[in-house]
Formats: structure tokens, sequence, C-alpha cells
């Protein structure tokens, strides 16, 4: 029995905590790619980087990949028949150039666990995924229509019988009119007499210009204020008032370079 062979699917995940930019520049480096390379590997579509490998390359292979940042799976190979609708062709044929040494593990403990698919296939777009024999039975039913007839475009669904009567609120609508411009809105009946105050104007009379309207025995008397005179004197102009002098420093200027012409 030959020993079992796998590939290495990537599926444009990231190792979480690494920066998408970062990786593809990693995955350059790795492959002696371009970009625009790279990115063909980041479609969302599983993509093998490699196939037919060993157990022990395989992992080698996937160590280095998540090293640089691609989340990276092993998968039991299969004929090339059931493994061409996964993807046409490899999209990487280059070998990374450093690749880790594989971890200290059994070959049944590194072995991922896989499923056959031997006998699956991709079906069409659109395609009823279920055979005749497990769909469910439709019944017919048959239904009576002879009491439903269609209405008049824009008319009431509703029969006369079957409409709400509408309320109608009563409104109360006054007599009112307008009246003339400039006519009195208060009729005679509604005015109220008010009463006249009679003013004895007898001994009134007409002051003088400029006359004082308050008798002498009417003014309210303010009382003086007191003022306080101080024994206060003025100083003569230019004398020292006793403020705080500020201290000049005197200057002793350099007269070493003048001298006396005769």
């Amino acid at each position: 029995m030959s020993e079992q062979q796998y590939d290495i699917i990537f599926r444009g995940d990231i190792v979480l905590g690494q920066q998408l930019t970062d990786v593809k520049l990693r995955l350059q480096q790795l492959f002696k790619a371009d970009a625009a390379k790279i990115d063909s590997l980041f479609s969302g579509r599983p993509v093998p980087l490699k196939r037919g490998l060993d157990l022990s390359s395989a992992q080698k292979y996937r160590d280095a990949l998540i090293n640089a940042g691609a989340q990276v799976e092993l998968v039991a190979s299969v004929n090339a028949a059931v493994a061409a609708p996964v993807i046409n062709k490899p999209v990487i044929n280059a070998a990374p150039t450093a690749i880790p040494s594989a971890t200290n593990k059994t070959p049944e403990q590194q072995a991922p666990q896989t499923q056959t698919i031997d006998n699956w296939s991709l079906a069409p777009v659109g395609t009823y995924l279920l055979p005749v024999t497990d769909k469910p039975a439709v019944v017919q039913s048959d239904i009576d229509t002879s009491a439903i007839s269609l209405r008049p475009e824009g008319g009431n669904l509703l029969d006369v019988s079957e409409q709400a009567p509408a309320i109608t609120a009563p409104v109360i609508v006054p007599d009112f009119r307008l009246a003339e411009v400039g006519a009195d809105l208060v009729s005679a009946e509604e005015k109220v007499a008010l009463p006249l105050v009679e003013i004895d104007v007898g001994d009134w009379d007409i002051a003088e210009l400029g006359a004082d309207m308050i008798d002498a025995d009417e003014k309210e008397i303010s009382p003086s204020p007191v003022i306080h005179i101080l024994d206060v004197s003025l100083a003569p102009a230019g004398a020292d008032l006793g403020q705080i002098k500020p201290r000049v420093k005197p200057l002793t200027p350099d007269i070493s370079g003048l001298r006396l012409v005769d």
C-alpha cells in the first residue's frame, strides 16, 4: 500500500493578528512571485499551493506558510478526476525558500482528520439537489371560486350594507356678519353708563413760567450732610510727597579712551 499523500490548500484566510499587506509581502518573498500572482491567491476560492506531498514535507510547507501569516490546511490527496473540480491547476508551483523542521509528533497525531469525497461532484447552477423520488408530493387542492367576483377598478370593495354609516358632526355657525368700517361694535343697550367725576376747578390758576409748583410748607426738609474737612493743604509743585523712590544704579562710564586735545 502506497503512502498517503497530502495537498496544501489555501482559501485566502490569514492568521489572526496579522495584517493583510504584511502577509502578501511575506508570500512574495517566500515564493519569489510578483504582487499580481500573490493577489490571485486571495480570491476566496480553495487554491492548492502544493500537491502530492508526504506527511513530513506537507507539515514543513504548512508551518512555513503559517509563519508567514497564511492560514493553510492539509487535505488528503485524491485522484485527478475528483480533484479537478476544486481548481483547474495550482496557482503557485514554486517551493518556499526556507522551511522549518517538522514538529516532534507521531504520524498518527500529525495526520489530519479528512473525509473521503470520491463520489462527490459539483452540480450545475440552479440544479435541484434532491432526486425526483425524494421530492415532496404536491397535492392539488380544489378551491370553490363560484362566490368570488371582481369589483370594478377604483370601486369600494364593501357593499352599501357593509359600510359603516358616516357620522356627521354638528357644527354651530353663529349669525355673524361684517360691520361697516368705523361702525360701533357695541350696541346702545350693551353700553355701560359711567358716572362722571365732578372736579371743582374754581380756585385753579396758571402759574408763571418757571415758578415753583410746590409751596415752601409742602417741601420735604432734607438734613444737610456733615462734611469733615481734614487739615490738608496743597504741596508745592515738585515737592517730595514721601513716595517710595526707585533704586537707580549709578553709571560709571569708561573714559579710558578719552583724552583732552590742546
